[in-house]
């Protein structure tokens, strides 16, 4: 549980030149002067100093007052200057950590310092965090409005949107702030991932856009192999067509040869015929003359003639027959290169129509299309898994979160802190004599709204209760209780000392507590501070060695936000 605690108050008026500073207990101290000797000044001013602005106007104060606040968080002192809107934070060794002349940028800083993380939403229904008004709302009771029905505490509230339930169930514990701080990782988580959804969807979208496109079922092979392969078909179908070409070749000088043989043979058969028929005619009857039977052309015959005739017979026969044998010869060489041919012709046809298949059906820009499909769905593929590798972990992370929320918001819990809060509340209704009331239905919220002088003890109690709840085990904050006066709508002698001696007594032993009042009391207080003079909270005879004291932290802050606001170009003087 955070711890947060005032310490000190220094004020300094130079144009009064008066001066005044007061220390708090860590328990409980009593604030005790009558009304205008200031008592409200010093309250309302720790908290302006540290930049929560309470209600209602202060008489006779000087607005060029400058207030010098000691705190600490957890145990480590810090110190707040203020003037004006102008602050400066400072460690415990005084040295400046942060200037701002900008209720917001010191707003932040101080939710910073204190690990207050309330969000909130402002009116313009932008999430926002709680500043030092939300911090301080529930644990200071301002006489110039908190003791109402309303939550008139500190002005300018109404920037927010509803914010006293947000700040009640966030100091109670309904939602503590490790609610928050796991929203907000579980809000960071789910941005990421809606933004990685997004681009998945993006992806898909166009994958599918893509898909309609462009055919994945095209051909697929590798286009080097393919080349090759091309290649490798092309060779072979060349050397075939050279192969052709010389057998055609062969093949007109062979027929060529057996043409000739063929003709020859037809030539020596005619002229043989021409003998047989001479030969027939020159040895049937005798003949002084030999007349031709063809041309009729006479001839002197003689024996040796008829031999000589006959021998050319015979030459001319074995002439034939050796032309016929060559022909024969000539013509079975033509048909077994024709038959090479047609061989050669079908493999040629062969390739041919695989080449055709290859550089028809199986197309390089079909391949080189169906390969570029190929790559952008890859790509496709896999930029979605490398998505997917990111989304799986933030769902993971953001259903563990969901889940640690819902632990912390389960049903119990918020029952458990309500009968906290209930019990505390009737409680104090009977320490302040105050009649019982039905608390079975009572929210968190439901602040009393009783007339008379029942009103303001009903007030006290409810604040009491939810004091009580924020030092519970569902707790995480230890804030200091500021009560400003209990002397409200006409307490009576019996009423009063009964709400001072519950403040004294019945309030949690480890809270702090300031209580200012108007008169003095024999209840117990561990520190007991005086006002005794009307309109002169500050001393002239303090002003010396307070504003020696706390000019070291005024002239920090000025020289920071001078140095902000007129950098110079050329950068500080040496």
């Amino acid at each position: 549980m955070k711890n947060f605690r005032f310490k000190s108050i220094w004020l300094l008026s130079e144009s009064e030149q008066r001066a005044r500073s007061e220390s708090f207990s860590p328990k409980k101290t009593l604030l005790v002067g009558m009304n205008h000797t200031g008592k409200s000044s010093l309250i309302k001013s720790l908290f302006t100093a540290l930049g929560a602005f309470p209600t209602g106007e202060l008489d006779r104060w000087s607005k060029d007052a400058t207030v010098l606040v000691e705190f600490s968080v957890d145990g480590v002192t810090h110190y707040v200057v203020q003037q004006h809107n102008h602050r400066g934070l400072f460690d415990a060794g005084g040295n400046l950590d942060f200037a701002s002349a900008n209720a917001t940028d010191w707003g932040r800083r101080f939710s910073d310092l204190v690990g207050f993380n309330l969000v909130l939403t402002d009116q313009q229904l932008k999430s926002v965090t709680g500043d030092a008004r939300t911090f301080f709302l529930p644990f200071y009771v301002n006489q110039d409005g908190s003791w109402l029905a309303n939550w008139s505490t500190f002005a300018n509230l109404k920037q927010y949107r509803n914010p006293v339930d947000s700040v009640i169930e966030y100091f109670t514990g309904v939602k503590p702030p490790i609610y928050y701080e796991l929203n907000s990782q579980k809000l960071v988580r789910q941005k990421e991932l809606a933004e990685l959804r997004g681009e998945e969807k993006v992806i898909k979208n166009i994958k599918d856009r893509f898909g309609n496109t462009v055919q994945l079922n095209g051909p697929k092979t590798i286009p080097d192999v393919f080349d090759q392969d091309i290649a490798r078909l092309t060779e072979e179908i060349t050397a075939l067509n050279v192969e052709q070409e010389q057998l055609r070749n062969t093949l007109v000088r062979e027929k060529e040869t057996a043409e000739s043989l063929n003709l020859q043979v037809k030539m020596a058969e005619q002229a043989l015929a021409h003998y047989d028929s001479d030969a027939a005619f020159l040895q049937t009857e005798p003949h002084e003359v030999l007349v031709c039977p063809v041309c009729h052309a006479e001839h002197d015959k003689t024996f040796m003639d008829i031999l000589r005739y006959a021998e050319d017979a015979r030459i001319l026969r074995n002439l034939v027959v050796q032309l016929k044998d060559d022909s024969r010869k000539a013509n079975d060489v033509l048909q077994k290169s024709k038959v090479r041919l047609r061989a050669l012709d079908d493999r040629y046809s062969r390739i041919s129509a695989i080449l055709e298949t290859r550089r028809g059906d199986l197309r390089l820009d079909d391949v080189v299309r169906a390969m570029g499909a190929e790559s952008a769905f890859a790509a496709f593929d896999a930029e979605l898994v490398e998505l997917e590798a990111k989304i799986d972990p933030l769902v993971i992370a953001i259903d563990s979160l969901t889940a640690r929320l819902g632990d912390l918001t389960s049903t119990k819990r918020s029952r458990d802190i309500l009968s906290i809060f209930r019990t505390s509340y009737a409680a104090a209704l009977q320490s302040l004599n105050m009649p019982p009331v039905e608390t079975k239905g009572m929210k968190l919220t439901s602040r009393p709204k009783l007339s008379g002088s029942g009103g303001p003890r009903s007030i006290l109690a409810y604040y009491a209760a939810l004091w009580h709840t924020s030092l519970s085990e569902y707790g995480s904050f230890s804030m200091p209780v500021v009560i400003d006066s209990p002397q409200q709508q006409g307490q009576d002698a019996e009423n009063l000392p009964v709400m001072i001696e519950y403040i004294s007594k019945n309030l949690p032993e480890n809270m702090q507590v300031i209580l200012a009042v108007e008169a003095p009391t024999t209840c117990n207080f561990d520190k007991v501070i005086k006002f005794d003079e009307a309109y002169h909270l500050l001393k002239a005879d303090q002003y010396s060695l307070i504003y020696e004291f706390m000019r070291p932290f005024t002239d920090s802050m000025y020289e920071a936000l001078v140095g902000r606001e007129d950098p110079g170009e050329d950068g500080p003087a040496s």
